[in-house]
């Protein structure tokens, strides 16, 4: 409708009707302006004396809008139908004004669909040292389930041949999570001290993560150096026989037997030391879990540090119970001890070690045999003795049974396993 009806044509079109009323109306009026014509208005040579006018016939007043049409004269009829026209026109003129200038066609806009797929690694630890160094690596994914992912080992940024080939590809994304542990070439050479390493997981297609750093302790002295081998055990002699020796004793007369004492179990002791800030919680293993709280301390009481766990979060103390007054041993967030480097690294190591994957605890170091509980991730258990190959632990649970379990279900640093003696 603009490209028919531009403004400069509407303009055209509205000055050449005003100029042809114009002209109709000067026209007119010079029609009227006309000399009469001879002899006396009304006169008729055939006419002899006055006229009755009274006896002529009157014209009927027009009864409708056509008879009124056609009584008008031609500049009025020429008004009639003007008038409206010009209407009409500046009507369209004004919604043409208002309309929006069309604008120069625009090249469509190709819609580039938003990447939903991401992978993050969200833990990358050294977990185990003995028998060999295992890392254990757990990485979130979005938009990307069912898809395998592969880990890599940096050094200062560069790829390294640490890790078994077989061990860095073929984790596939489950329910957004994939758990990844990676064991040690047996010939890669130990890492080195002052290198930064960290941990990349990417996928097939390049889509990879940020670098994530490696947390290497308390397995730092088995990461940057050989393995510790597991302790011989040294066969110690039997005691030699007695030899019996049959002396004739007199029965006593109104011989009374003495009372059988049994003795208490003396509590270890170890370093003093002062409870800070507002006191809190001894637990029966150092885990901050339900049902395992067995007393408190206040602030400013003195306990005993008996040992501590490999990450150093925990220490075993003597305390007296803020609940009975009773001299007992448990475990307290390290938090509430501050303690000077040189004093913490005095304290003894316990074997207690946390769990890093699901499994179950075994009669025997075997799966056949019966299944007698089962371990979780975040939950701690305290090593008895081991098998020869350090493959199997016996360990006490948090709910107190005692089993065999797999040693790749938890994070033994060397040290610890070291302390462990091989089961008979």
């Amino acid at each position: 409708m603009q490209n028919l009806l531009s403004l400069p044509t509407i303009i055209l079109i509205v000055a050449s009707v005003l100029a042809l009323v114009v002209v109709v109306i000067v026209a007119r009026r010079l029609q009227r302006r006309q000399p009469p014509s001879d002899g006396p208005l009304g006169a008729s040579s055939a006419l002899t004396g006055q006229v009755d006018y009274t006896s002529l016939p009157l014209d009927d007043d027009p009864s409708n809008w056509r008879d009124r049409f056609t009584n008008l004269s031609l500049a009025s009829k020429i008004l009639v139908i003007l008038v409206p026209v010009l209407a009409i026109l500046g009507i369209l003129v004004l919604v043409l004004t208002l309309l929006p200038k069309e604008t120069a066609p625009q090249s469509p806009v190709t819609l580039v669909p938003a990447e939903t797929a991401s992978l993050k690694v969200t833990k990358a630890d050294v977990v185990r040292a003995d028998p060999e160094i295992t890392l254990s690596v757990i990485a979130e994914a979005t938009g990307l389930e069912g898809v395998k992912v592969r880990v890599e080992l940096l050094a200062d940024g560069a790829p390294i041949p640490y890790l078994r080939p077989e061990d860095l590809e073929g984790a596939v994304v489950r329910r957004g999570r994939v758990e990844i542990e990676i064991h040690k070439l047996a010939d890669a050479p130990p890492a080195q001290q002052g290198v930064r390493y960290t941990v990349r997981v990417s996928t097939a297609d390049g889509l990879a993560t940020s670098e994530q750093p490696l947390v290497v302790d308390p397995f730092s002295a088995s990461f940057y150096a050989a393995p510790a081998s597991p302790p011989t055990s040294t066969p110690t002699p039997p005691p030699p026989t007695p030899t019996a020796t049959l002396t004739e004793t007199p029965p006593a007369a109104d011989a009374t037997p003495a009372p059988t004492v049994t003795p208490t179990a003396a509590l270890p002791s170890g370093t003093e030391a002062t409870i800070g800030g507002n006191g809190g919680n001894v637990r029966a293993m150092p885990a901050l879990t339900t049902k395992n709280r067995i007393g408190g301390v206040d602030a400013g009481n003195k306990v005993q540090l008996i040992e501590q766990t490999p990450n150093g979060k925990w220490y075993r103390i003597r305390f007296t119970n803020t609940d009975d007054g009773k001299d007992l041993v448990g475990w307290i967030s390290a938090t509430l001890i501050p303690l000077p480097a040189k004093v913490k690294a005095q304290i003894p190591v316990a074997k207690i070690v946390s769990v890093f994957k699901i499994g179950a605890v075994y009669e025997r170091p075997d799966t056949t045999s019966k299944e007698l509980d089962r371990v979780n991730i975040g939950e701690v258990v305290e090593l008895k003795q081991k098998t020869a190959d350090g493959t199997w632990y016996e360990v006490e649970t948090m709910r107190g049974s005692s089993g065999w379990v797999r040693a790749s279900l938890l994070g033994i640093p060397a040290e610890v396993a070291a302390k462990v003696s091989v089961a008979p």
